[in-house]
């Protein structure tokens, strides 16, 4: 059962401490928060209360597709008393001396596919593995509790979430690190998102060596996220600490790890290296996010819209406001996309053949409706399940048609963004 206590007065702790078994908490710890929260309704959750990993949630392998040996990326880890620790051994071999070098990780991650999080440009499949999918989400409010290594020397522990929409080999997915919390530093919460090329969220360096209150490191505090079509804000203890005014708009996975010899330097000699997490819950917003987006041109700057009610897609310059030029996108199972617009309900399709992007009604299962999601230079090209053909703007004609068009072709590349609020 997890301690309770946190910042309750020295003489309760103490008291505690005296009469229980259980991972002690200080009276520096941040206590918990409870699994509720106002205004949000609870959409997952890991308490780490029993004795063993849940593993329809969790994989305990780090990316297992780029590890030269498949055993050696098992984390190690022990689930105790209502907390995860995740430790690396002095025994451990690295993980993928082939892409990662010397680097040695224990990690749990609610997602895993092949390609998944490519971190070098020129790895390689070591080995085909089947997709893992024990957790995806896509905005939220994502809260941790833990207590961050005290070891020192190189090395860091993170929660990091990684898109999943990419699933070739060029994985351009985006990635939130929430907290990546260096030995080595003192009093700081570490913040950072990555592009990684992908077209709904922007290149730019976002990172941050935050100061917090408090000791961090050797106690548990808690660290939260809101994700929301426009944002991201980074909460520790309850209290503001960054915004980011952009975030990525596709499902991610979650990876939680432990890792030496990285970017955060080499080990020293203090064996094992550990951290504990007490918790890790996502909550959603009550009457949900914004969901509507406008597609938009790269060669003319112009966002497809059915204002002109031709049964037509149109491409032409309207506000972004218009309901007509706002769309909302259906995920299949099978990893296609069905494009329905604010304004009437319409979807875009190819069933008539006309050679121009119609919208209409259409049945969940018409592969005419269904588009495929590919990213080139940072846009995306939208590829019609059907037709096999690439949704564009080449003509004058102020209309979307579809046809074989060079993926150079910036008539053929779309920029998908959070409309605005209306």
């Amino acid at each position: 059962m997890k301690n309770r206590l946190g910042a309750a007065t020295v003489a309760l702790a103490t008291a505690a401490l005296l009469t229980s078994t259980a991972t002690p908490a200080y009276a520096a710890d941040a206590p918990p928060n409870p699994p509720s929260k106002s205004g949000y309704t609870l959409d997952w959750a890991e308490e780490f209360s029993g004795s063993s990993l849940d593993t329809s949630k969790w994989s305990p392998y780090y990316l297992p597709h780029f590890a030269d040996v498949r055993e050696d990326a098992k984390g190690r880890y022990s689930i105790a008393d209502g907390v995860l620790t995740q430790r690396v051994d002095q025994d451990q071999k690295p993980w993928s001396p082939s892409w990662d070098g010397t680097v040695r990780s224990s990690a749990l991650q609610t997602y895993n596919a092949n390609w998944w999080h490519k971190f070098r440009a020129d790895s390689q499949l070591e080995r085909n593995e089947p997709t893992f999918n024990g957790y995806q989400t896509k905005y939220g409010y994502i809260e941790l509790r833990a207590k961050l290594s005290t070891v020192g020397g190189g090395g860091h522990q993170a929660l990091w979430l990684v898109g999943t929409e990419d699933t070739t080999s060029g994985s351009n997915n985006p990635e939130i690190d929430m907290l990546e919390s260096f030995f080595s530093h003192g009093n700081t919460w570490q913040i950072a998102s990555h592009s990684w090329g992908s077209p709904d969220f922007s290149p730019a360096d976002r990172s941050c060596v935050c100061a917090v209150p408090g000791t961090p490191k050797g106690e548990f505090h808690n660290y939260g996220m809101e994700w929301t079509p426009t944002e991201l804000k980074f909460y520790f203890d309850g209290t503001l600490i960054k915004t980011i005014a952009d975030a990525p708009n596709q499902s991610m996975g979650i990876i939680l790890n432990i890792y030496t010899d990285a970017g955060s330097g080499a080990h020293n000699n203090v064996w094992p290296k550990s951290w504990q997490v007490d918790y890790l819950r996502v909550f959603k917003k009550n009457g949900g996010y914004y969901e509507y987006e406008t597609i938009k041109d790269r060669q003319n700057g112009r966002l497809l819209n059915i204002e002109g009610k031709t049964g037509r897609v149109e491409s032409t310059a309207i506000p972004a406001t218009a309901w007509s030029a706002q769309w909302v996108q259906e995920r299949t199972a099978d990893g296609y996309v069905r494009f329905k617009n604010r304004w009437t309900g319409a979807y875009m399709h190819t069933e008539g053949a006309t050679g121009y992007v119609q919208s209409g009604t259409a049945g969940t299962g018409w592969w005419s409706a269904q588009w495929k999601k590919e990213i080139v230079d940072s846009h995306f090209r939208l590829k019609n399940r059907q037709t096999n053909g690439y949704l564009h703007a080449e003509t004058a004609e102020n209309v979307a048609r579809y046809g074989n068009v060079p993926s150079t072709s910036w008539t053929s590349q779309w920029k998908i963004n959070p409309a605005p609020v209306s």
